[in-house]
């Protein structure tokens, strides 16, 4: 249980790794998706809420840049956490202490999915109205995944 606990934290954290690395050596992809996402042009564009849109690329970037920085904490996070973990597996007391720098990783991941994705992007952007960038069914599987790992890896190892 206790290796399947860190094979798990150490996937997420390849995960958000890979993502995080992707970012920075293809930031076109990244840079226009956020960039469709807080510029609006793929909702319905109900003027009372255009006001929100955001079209400056310095901001952009700045947006873009705190995407990638709390992909990299996270996954940070996660690689320590999970070495923490290898190292104390064979104690149950000592394993169950060393799981909150895992959980910080896990935690970040979740809170990033959640407010970025689904507060700002999907409620405050509007982009629950567009069809072609409609990340939040792959960002909500990455907060539920982030959870669910979180919520065995909290669980208590005798």
């Amino acid at each position: 249980m206790r290796t399947g606990k860190i094979i798990l934290i150490v996937s997420m954290g390849l995960f958000v790794g890979l993502a995080a690395m992707n970012n920075i050596l293809m930031p076109q992809g990244g840079f226009g998706a956020v960039q469709g996402a807080v510029g609006m042009a793929i909702t319905f564009q109900p003027p009372e809420a255009m006001w929100r849109a955001i079209s400056s690329p310095a901001l952009i970037w700045v947006l873009f840049s705190a995407i990638v920085i709390a992909e990299l904490i996270a996954a940070f996070f996660c690689f320590w956490g999970a070495r923490r973990l290898w190292q104390a597996r064979e104690s149950a007391e000592a394993f169950n202490a060393a799981k909150s720098t895992a959980i910080i990783g896990l935690s970040i991941i979740a809170g990033f999915y959640f407010f970025a994705s689904h507060a700002i992007a999907q409620e405050w952007f509007l982009m629950w109205q567009s069809q072609q960038l409609n990340v939040l069914p792959d960002a909500f599987r990455n907060f539920a995944g982030a959870i669910l790992i979180m919520l065995w890896l909290n669980t208590t190892d005798r």
